[in-house]
C-alpha cells in the first residue's frame, strides 16, 4: 500500500464533502480535502499537506465533470473569502447544505431523524447588511473583503451577494474618500481614521444605513454625507460608529447620529421593526421569513400558550408569534437589545410581550419560581449554540415544545442530543438556505417532550 506524500499527484473521485464545503477524495482509506471540486466528479490533484489522519490537496484538472457545476459568477471568488461554493450550481449548493445536515445529526449524533430538503431563495443581491474593511496599500485605498484566514483586502468593485445597493454606495464612497483624503486605519500601527464602512438596508432598500466606524471620534465626513444624501435619497441614516481598541471586533461600544435617524425601519412577517447599527438582524430577508414561518409553523400554537423566547435580540420571532399566543417572554444578555425589543413592541401595538434582561438559564429558573409556566422555548443561540447551564436550565422550565432554530449544525446535533437523552423527542429537522454561496446553513427543528 503506498504511502500518500506531499507533492505527489493522485486521480480520484470526489465522495463526498466537508462541512466548509470542500469535497473528500479518499487515497487508500485517507481523506484528502480538496476545494472547488464536486461530489462525484473525477479528478487528478496534488497533495499540498499531509496530517496524521487526512492531507489536503489543490486540484488541477477535472477529468469527468458534475453536470452541476457552474462558472463561478462572481470575478473575485477565487481569490475572496466571503464564499466557498460558488463552483456549484443552486441545486448542488443545496445538496451539499442537506449533506451537512445529515452528516452532523444522524452521521455525529446518530439521532436517525429524517432531513427535509433544503429551504433555498434567491442566490444573489441578498446580504442587507455589509461590513466593509478600509485599508491603504502602498498608498492606494482598498475596500472590498479579505482574502482566506488573511486580513489582507481584496479590492474590489461588485459584490455578487450584497445588494445592488450597497455596491453603489461602496463605491461612490470609495471615490469620495479619495477625493477627500481622508485618513485611513493602520491596524499594525493602530493609528488612522476610517476603519469600516457599514451598509444595512432593509427588504426593499426604501431606507438604508451607512455606519462609518472610526478608530476615534474625529469627524472627517461632513462633505461626503451631504454628497451621499443627495445621491442616494433611501439613506436615512448616517452613523459613526467609534472603535478605538486594538481589536478585530468591528463595533465599537458608542455611536453618534450623523445624519437623519439612529435606525432603519424594516417589516418581517407583517412586524415592524427597527434596527440599529448594531442590533442583530438577519442578512437575508426572504430566508428569514420563510425560516421563521417554518418554525411558527412547527410551533403549532393554539392561541393559549405561553412562550419564553430565549436570545431574543431584538423581539424577531417572538413579535411575530404574538398574535398566536397569550404571552411572550424574552430574554436577551445584550440590553440595548432587549430596549430595541420593547420599543419594536410599542412599535407594532402588541401588549402582551415582556423583556428581561440577563442570561436565559439565570433568568428561566426564577421565572418558574414565580409560578411561570411556559408551554414552548425557542431557542436561537450563536454559533456556539446553548452551553449545559442553560439546557439545563431549559429542562428545569419543562416546556412541552422546544423550537430550536441553529445556524450551526455541529453544535444543533450537540445540543439535541443532549435534549433527547433527557426526555425529548425530534422527527425530522430543516435546512435553510440563508447564506447562498457560502458554506453556511441554518437548520430548525421541534423537540417535544415525551
Amino acid at each position: 500500500m503506498s504511502v500518500l506524500r506531499k507533492n505527489e499527484q493522485y486521480e480520484g473521485v470526489v465522495e463526498s464533502y466537508t462541512k466548509e464545503g470542500m469535497g473528500v477524495v479518499k487515497v487508500n482509506d485517507k481523506p484528502v480535502f480538496i476545494a472547488d471540486v464536486l461530489k462525484d466528479e473525477e479528478i487528478r490533484f496534488k497533495v499540498l499537506q499531509v496530517k496524521s489522519r487526512f492531507a489536503f490537496g489543490k486540484a488541477l484538472k477535472i477529468n469527468k465533470a458534475s453536470v452541476n457545476r457552474q462558472v463561478p459568477p462572481c470575478q473575485y471568488y477565487f481569490q475572496c473569502g466571503g464564499c466557498q461554493i460558488q463552483v456549484m450550481n443552486a441545486l448542488e449548493q443545496a445538496k451539499f447544505k442537506k449533506e451537512v445536515v445529515e452528516q452532523n445529526i444522524n452521521g455525529l449524533a446518530g439521532l436517525n431523524l429524517e432531513i427535509k430538503d433544503t429551504v433555498t431563495g434567491s442566490g444573489n443581491y441578498y446580504r442587507n447588511k455589509s461590513q466593509i474593511p478600509v485599508q491603504k496599500v502602498d498608498g492606494k485605498l482598498v475596500m472590498g473583503f479579505y482574502k482566506p484566514r488573511s486580513h489582507d483586502i481584496v479590492d474590489i468593485n461588485h459584490c455578487y451577494i450584497q445588494k445592488d445597493i450597497h455596491n453603489d454606495i461602496m463605491n461612490f464612497v470609495k471615490e469620495k474618500l479619495i477625493e477627500e483624503d481622508v485618513s485611513i486605519y493602520d491596524e499594525v500601527k493602530h493609528e488612522g481614521l476610517l476603519r469600516h464602512l457599514v451598509i444595512r438596508s432593509n427588504h426593499d432598500d426604501s431606507e438604508i444605513q451607512v455606519v462609518f466606524i472610526t478608530n476615534g471620534k474625529r469627524n472627517e465626513f461632513l462633505s461626503i454625507i451631504k454628497a451621499l444624501r443627495e445621491e442616494f435619497q433611501a439613506i436615512k441614516s448616517i452613523v459613526q460608529n467609534i472603535n478605538d481598541e486594538k481589536t478585530n471586533v468591528i463595533f465599537g461600544k458608542r455611536s453618534i447620529v450623523l445624519l437623519g435617524k439612529e435606525y432603519i425601519t424594516d417589516t418581517l412577517l407583517g412586524r415592524e421593526f427597527k434596527i440599529r447599527d448594531r442590533s442583530f438582524y438577519q442578512v437575508n430577508h426572504e430566508q428569514t421569513e420563510k425560516l421563521y414561518q417554518i418554525g411558527l409553523d412547527l410551533a403549532d400554537l393554539n392561541g393559549d400558550e405561553t412562550i419564553i423566547d430565549t436570545y431574543s435580540g431584538i423581539g424577531t420571532i417572538g413579535l411575530a408569534a404574538s398574535d398566536r399566543v397569550k404571552k411572550i417572554i424574552g430574554i436577551e444578555v445584550v440590553d440595548s437589545a432587549v430596549e430595541d425589543a420593547k420599543e419594536n413592541a410599542r412599535l407594532n401595538g402588541i401588549d402582551n410581550a415582556d423583556y428581561y434582561l440577563g442570561k436565559a438559564e439565570e433568568v428561566m429558573p426564577k421565572l418558574v419560581k414565580s409560578g411561570v409556566s411556559a408551554d414552548l422555548v425557542f431557542v436561537d443561540p450563536p454559533r456556539k449554540g446553548c452551553h449545559q447551564t442553560f439546557l439545563d436550565s431549559l429542562l428545569e422550565v419543562e416546556p412541552k415544545k422546544i423550537v430550536y432554530i441553529s445556524c450551526n449544525p455541529s453544535t444543533l446535533q450537540r445540543d439535541m442530543k443532549y435534549l433527547i437523552d433527557h426526555g425529548y423527542k425530534a422527527k425530522s429537522v430543516v435546512p435553510v438556505d440563508l447564506f447562498p454561496q457560502t458554506k453556511h446553513v441554518e437548520a430548525v427543528t421541534v423537540l417535544e417532550r415525551k
